[in-house]
């Protein structure tokens, strides 16, 4: 009962801190490095990334890395997203979490690209050229979570930030932490953590700058007995990267043996744009069949108001089974089992058609 007491207080106390939580008007749109808010896992994508109280294993390591403690043996994930098709925008992530013995928490490693297309690559005095350049964008993350008590887990990331494009490029490092809280609340099953709250702080490292051989020029400087041509050194302005405080709740129903339905909501805090409100819902079937939606609200939601072009609906679908010969001794809810799992995601935009997410998980 205790434990029921403790996480209603910690829910609502931090149910009452939305109020004060706000986005940062004067700052809008003056950040960089905006991919970090982006999510390329299929799975917790496809309910509008509510569900970070709750999420488990690799894809955690983007919403909430206390997640990761959970992963038993190995997990690896991959997933490919087709980002507001039409626009040849692609994103690959791949990730593994490793088990460091049986109280030793989990390693985890995960790796995002981001294919943006080709362009023309025009100067001066060549604005007519045809040759074409692919920028690149990579983040890796190194991650480390760890299982404290039979009710909270902890975990930090420590991501690499690269972007390039011809003769410019900018690197970066930014920090996460996150804890998650759970705490049986209700239900017939008393042993059930079936209620989640998780807490994280991402992206918070310091101010990143392009430079290179691209912001050169040659310049004559005036003056003397004669002109000289120097090569000149521009410099860029330095930008911030996307800081965020993420608050998370989540509630898990067992309806009937083998059926499982999650509510979930999160609120998101962002420091250059406007505050987000997360809110899903999944239905298990024996933990191998699952479905899930959700809705991804921010402020102006109205089309020539908005700042992005999601207009906010989720859905996705997870086929997962076991295999070998732990999975057919396992129960379907044991987490030590072998499983093979496919995820697909969907998220609505106006214009383009949407953003689909296909991932494969394998667990070890």
């Amino acid at each position: 009962m205790k434990n029921v007491y403790r996480g209603l207080l910690m829910g609502t106390s931090l149910l009452l801190t939305l109020p004060a939580l706000a986005g940062n008007d004067q700052k809008r749109g003056q950040a960089g490095a905006t991919e970090l808010t982006i999510n390329p896992w299929a799975r917790s994508s496809g309910w509008a990334n509510a569900n970070s109280a709750g999420i488990r294993g690799v894809e955690s390591i983007n919403a909430n890395v206390g997640g990761l403690a959970y992963v038993r043996g190995t997990e690896v994930v991959f997933s490919s997203t087709r980002w507001l098709q039409g626009t040849d925008i692609g994103i690959n992530a791949v990730g593994i979490g490793q088990q460091l013995g049986k109280s030793g928490g989990v390693l985890g490693l995960s790796i995002v690209s981001w294919s943006l297309g080709e362009f023309f690559q025009t100067t001066e005095e060549l604005p007519d050229a045809t040759t074409t350049f692919r920028p690149t964008m990579l983040n890796a993350a190194l991650s480390y979570s760890k299982i404290f008590s039979n009710t909270i887990s902890g975990g930090i990331n420590v991501r690499m930030i690269s972007t390039s494009l011809p003769g410019v490029s900018a690197q970066g490092i930014s920090v996460d932490g996150a804890v998650q809280y759970q705490t049986h609340l209700g239900g017939a099953n008393a042993d059930a953590k079936n209620f989640k709250v998780g807490v994280t702080l991402r992206n918070v490292g310091p101010e990143m700058r392009y430079s290179g051989d691209g912001l050169s020029y040659r310049g004559t400087l005036l003056g003397g007995a004669r002109d000289l041509n120097r090569a000149v050194e521009g410099k860029s302005q330095t930008f911030e990267i996307p800081t965020m405080l993420t608050i998370g709740l989540q509630y898990d129903l067992a309806v009937a043996d083998d059926h499982r339905v999650t509510g979930a909501a999160t609120f998101i805090s962002n420091s250059f744009s406007n505050d987000q409100y997360q809110g899903g819902v999944e239905y298990a079937y024996m933990e191998k069949f699952m479905v899930r939606g959700g809705y991804d609200f921010m402020k102006n939601t109205n089309y020539g108001q908005r700042s992005r072009a999601h207009t906010g609906l989720t859905a996705g679908a997870t086929v997962e089974v076991p295999f070998g010969k732990a999975g057919e001794e396992a129960d379907a809810t044991d987490t030590k089992q072998h499983r093979f799992g496919i995820d697909y995601s969907f998220r609505a935009s106006n214009p383009w058609n949407g953003t689909h997410s296909l991932g494969v998980r394998l667990v070890l």
